[in-house]
């Protein structure tokens, strides 16, 4: 892998558990296998905005990607301007989470009287 360093085996076997533990959380919340039968994984290809690259580590609920071309990777968000690769679908596009919030069909009032 692109973006691995020479660290000593405890400090690899802990990356790798944080890693493995935030790309469970990050498949699990955006529910990225359910949605869309793909899952973010080290090593996987992304496609940001037009840029592919590589999934080269985890920051919390973020994923760090190599962008090809690029000497270090950035921080992206799992689904937003996101489309992961499916040896069996192809491009796959990710869309963010619906609002909870949200109220289908709501129009959104601004308060003034009309």
């Amino acid at each position: 892998m692109p973006y691995d360093h020479d660290d000593a085996p405890e400090t690899i076997v802990r990356t790798r558990n944080r890693q493995a533990g935030q790309l469970d959380y990050i498949n699990s919340y955006y529910r990225l296998p359910e949605r869309f039968g793909v899952r973010a994984t080290i090593g996987g290809r992304v496609r940001r905005a037009d840029e592919e690259g590589e999934i080269v580590d985890t920051a919390g609920q973020y994923l760090r990607v190599l962008l090809d071309g690029d000497t270090k990777p950035v921080t992206c968000h799992a689904t937003s301007k996101m489309a992961y690769w499916s040896p069996k679908a192809g491009w796959v596009q990710a869309t963010r989470l619906p609002d909870p919030y949200a109220v289908a069909g709501a129009s959104h009032s601004t308060g003034a009287s009309g």
